[in-house]
């Protein structure tokens, strides 16, 4: 459960693109929580850009010191406290913790727990049911990437043309 096993099937980019190395404090505080070291790693290693051209994790921006991804968790969660999930929305406890989305408009979450190690990675699917439909994956962020990267994890959510891919990670804006 570390950034080893998704650069193990997908290096990190030698130039990542705007990668984040902190600090992360200001972040947690603006956000309301500490953050799982798998993201913090994700970001100072791969930085901004897509997996497989079709999904895009958040990560702070070295340029704003973290103001856009606290806005855009914020706005994240305001949006989906108006739906019937399985499961709260941050900063309610234990809500669901907005993490990246798809190209389809799926959202990437994280379940938090008190130990940041343990927060699982939840897909809410665009096309459910009045947001119903989420499947919850046992394993950290990194780890689910690295599982749809060797087809080991395949969210009932993504399209059936998904596999392949090539390059698994492209550097860049998402």
């Amino acid at each position: 459960m570390t950034i080893e096993n998704l650069a193990r099937v997908a290096p990190p980019p030698a130039a990542p693109f705007e990668a984040f190395v902190g600090p992360w404090q200001p972040i947690e505080t603006a956000v309301g929580t500490p953050l799982p070291q798998d993201l913090k790693d994700f970001a100072r290693l791969y930085g901004s850009g897509g997996f497989m051209d079709f999904m895009w994790i958040a990560v702070p921006w070295p340029s704003d010191r973290g103001v856009t991804y606290a806005r855009w968790v914020g706005e994240a969660c305001r949006t989906f406290q108006a739906l019937s999930l399985p499961y709260p929305v941050w900063p309610d406890a234990g809500g669901l913790f907005p993490a990246g989305s798809t190209e389809n408009g799926d959202q990437i979450f994280w379940l938090p727990r008190r130990d940041t190690e343990a927060w699982r990675v939840v897909v809410w699917d665009r096309g459910g049911c009045e947001g119903e439909d989420v499947e919850t994956f046992d394993c950290d962020l990194t780890d689910f990437l690295a599982g749809l990267a060797t087809g080991a994890i395949i969210p009932k959510a993504f399209p059936d043309d998904f596999y392949p891919f090539e390059p698994i990670f492209q550097p860049g804006r998402s």
